[in-house]
């Protein structure tokens, strides 16, 4: 692995770490289709709005997941670089041991005022029991869950992205079989649909811990399995950027639902569930080439090889941009199709389908933004993520959820992320800019390539 990564030409290490990788967050935003779709075809539009109820702390518990996913990984990574397996592997024990502590905090914290939570997050008396139902079955696994969310990105660390592919298929697979059996056949909606996305959680989980206490690049040891503070200050630095660009996302979706409550009621609410799961499929072309060139960019960073670093975030910026061109035109294109196949309510259809073309037309702007923050999160610049993150999130897209409906009501909702992420792209690319110039200050190693 350490040849590969020091020497390949990056273009095919590229294809071999981001190919796997994307298929794998495709998988995962399956997870999300498969609900949405069994949910809104056998409970309907009320199923839909509880899922979308939901999703703000669904996202924060998402973004502790990359927290540890980004910072451990990108932190096992550059300790790889350094060649210190030692460091690596206390990387990974320390990384277990929090995931353990937050996790049960978190289910117990959730549990004991999930009703409360969920008036908070602006649930109706139709949508308020579905989404109660949902989550009192998922949240008791949430620290597999977040196992599952983090562990992946340290196997494609190892060098290993077909695995961590193979991990992600089975899960959706399962997902989806369990949906089918216990909705459609077994007729238990909501519940069955927890049900089969808890299980589908906890066994990829189960099996990547197996692989761990027998891997021989990054080995999970007991004596690792605590809370060593300044190896998980490490993990912080690079991690934070990730959990506050979630945690600030949740804000705002929670925002914007209040506002699309207000402006368009329990039907605004049903469509901004489909609109999210059509943004997260676009999402997977950008961000499943960001995990994967991660650990490219980690080991490199760390090995002081500054000119494959430029390389690989040109390269895969290049590309990301191109398929999200395509994406986009597909999506926005099809945007009727698309609400069509989750639910059959034309008055939905019709809604969801003009909010997916004005939420979603700019998201190119989103794949150039993404890629700086990733490369930062990957070399441990983290205070540098931050400070996108504040700009995109804080100082755009919560203002604009304010200020856009003014002047073009429920249409200045929808427009507040393209706008936001349109600016914040602009300002990534400035950053990354004077990163280019900071490397032509630092000594290069130069590498032989393949």
């Amino acid at each position: 692995m350490n040849t590969e990564l020091e020497r390949k030409k990056i273009l095919p290490l590229l294809i071999k770490f981001s190919i796997p990788s994307t298929i794998a967050v495709l998988i995962n935003i399956i997870y999300n289709i498969t609900d949405r779709y069994f949910i809104g075809q056998n409970v309907g539009r009320d199923g839909i709005g509880a899922l979308a109820i939901i999703f703000p702390v669904t996202i924060i518990i998402g973004g502790i997941g990359m927290f540890f996913a980004i910072g451990g990984a990108s932190a096992a990574g550059i300790k790889l670089g350094e060649k210190d397996k030692v460091g690596a592997e206390k990387v990974l024990g320390t990384t277990i041991f929090w995931i353990i502590i937050i996790g049960l905090s978190l289910t117990g914290l959730i549990l004991l005022n999930l009703t409360s939570i969920l008036e908070m997050l602006g649930a109706s008396k139709n949508n308020i029991g579905y989404a109660y139902t949902y989550y009192a079955y998922i949240i008791p696994t949430l620290v597999l869950q977040l196992v599952f969310m983090s562990l992946n990105a340290f196997i494609r660390t190892e060098g290993n992205p077909m695995l961590s592919m193979k991990i992600n298929l089975f899960g959706a697979v399962l997902n989806t079989i369990l949906d089918y059996i216990l909705i459609v056949r077994f007729g238990m909606g909501i519940k069955g649909a927890a049900i089969g996305t808890a299980i589908a959680g906890v066994v990829p989980a189960i099996i990547q811990l197996h692989h761990f206490f027998r891997s021989d690049i990054i080995t999970l040891k007991l004596k690792n399995i605590r809370p060593n503070l300044e190896v998980m200050m490490g993990i912080s630095k690079i991690g934070i950027g990730s959990f506050l660009n979630q945690f600030l996302n949740g804000i705002s979706v929670y925002i914007m639902n209040i506002k699309l409550n207000y402006y368009g009621g329990d039907l605004a609410i049903a469509a901004v569930g489909i609109v999210a799961t059509s943004r997260n499929f676009i999402n997977t072309s950008f961000i499943g080439f960001n995990q994967g060139r991660q650990p490219i960019l980690s080991y490199n960073y760390g090995a002081k090889k500054f000119d494959r670093v430029k390389e690989t975030f040109i390269l895969s910026t290049k590309i990301t941009f191109t398929i999200a061109l395509i994406l986009v035109f597909i999506v926005v294109g099809n945007s009727d199709t698309i609400a069509r196949f989750f639910v059959n309510d034309e008055k939905l259809i019709e809604f969801t389908g003009h909010a997916i073309r004005l939420n979603l037309f700019m998201m190119v702007s989103t794949a150039l933004y993404l890629s700086g923050t990733n490369y930062f999160q990957s070399v441990g610049k983290g205070k540098k993520t931050t400070q996108l993150l504040t700009i995109r999130l804080v100082v755009l897209t919560i203002p604009l959820i304010y200020i856009l409906p003014i002047f073009w009501g429920l249409n200045g909702v929808w427009l507040a992320f393209p706008i936001s992420d349109t600016i914040a792209a602009v300002v990534a690319m400035y950053f990354m800019k004077e990163e280019f110039k900071e490397m032509k200050s630092k000594p290069l190693v130069q590498s032989t390539l393949l």
